[in-house]
């Protein structure tokens, strides 16, 4: 089945979501191309972290479509018939092209740095130990871990946590990875060593959904932000836009306090963008 443009590795359709009376999503549309930054903002409540669940399925939409890489992942009309009618096997399939990371780091707490990174490939994908040992060094390494590959995580601060999960993540080879609200769980001060290595990430063409409250990390890096008010998509466009020139009025009361800075820095940005035409 195919969905959305041919450049497209991750597309979701009239995706709609209701937990008991309560409709979380009311009919999201949105297409992500191979290689694009796409950050969501929005305001508590309003759907963000809900939808980027819906990806890979740790939220089951009411309805709604989502294909990731050509591949069918999830297909319910609106009267409840699975038209996908996948099996477990295949569900998982398809959802292991993504990778998650959490506000919390979820990481086994018995484990090494580097135990925790290979985890998945040798016992999900069945890798050798060698191979897998090899690569997991690398990635943390990249992450700016080296010196502690050999450390459990009550011996990491909560920013080298967070990156060590970034790093199990990335060892899976997703097509797609998924921050929800990555340094929200951080102290101040930590929070920039995280964000610089996910600049890093992005800046290596991988394809990233992250839900954020981290306007100017959207502002730097994003390729569209998206603004999701009430479950529905209010706002899609270039950070620059949508951030610094917002029309939609819950828009412009969301990003009121950061705007005073985003003026002063306009100018700048403005002449950047002519630079690079």
């Amino acid at each position: 089945m195919s969905i959305g443009n041919a450049g497209d590795i991750l597309t979701l359709r009239d995706i709609h979501l209701r937990f008991a009376a309560v409709e979380v999503l009311r009919g999201i549309d949105l297409s992500v191309a191979q290689g694009e930054v796409v950050v969501i903002i929005g305001g508590s409540g309003s759907g963000k972290t809900s939808l980027l669940r819906c990806i890979n399925l740790l939220n089951t939409p009411s309805s709604g479509s989502i294909v990731i890489d050509g591949e069918t992942l999830f297909d319910v009309d609106k009267d409840g018939v699975d038209k996908a009618n996948l099996k477990s096997a295949e569900i998982n399939s398809i959802r292991s092209q993504t990778g998650m990371v959490f506000q919390q780091f979820n990481l086994f707490p018995h484990m090494t740095a580097l135990q925790n990174v290979m985890e998945a490939p040798v016992t999900v994908k069945k890798q050798s130990k060698a191979e897998v040992n090899a690569r997991a060094r690398a990635i943390l390494g990249q992450m700016g871990l080296d010196l502690h590959v050999d450390k459990r995580p009550a011996q990491l601060s909560g920013g080298q946590q967070q990156r060590v999960a970034i790093a199990r993540a990335l060892a899976m080879d997703p097509k797609v990875m998924l921050f929800d609200e990555p340094t929200s769980a951080l102290d101040p001060e930590l929070v920039g060593e995280v964000l610089k290595a996910m600049v890093a990430l992005a800046r290596s063409g991988m394809t990233m959904v992250v839900v954020t409250h981290e306007l100017g990390f959207a502002l730097e890096i994003a390729d569209r932000v998206i603004f999701i008010d009430q479950g529905l998509i209010a706002a899609d466009g270039p950070p620059q836009q949508v951030l610094l020139r917002p029309e939609h009025p819950r828009l412009k009361q969301f990003v009121g306090r950061f705007h005073e800075t985003a003026d002063l820095l306009r100018p700048f940005l403005e002449g950047k963008a002519a630079t690079t035409k």
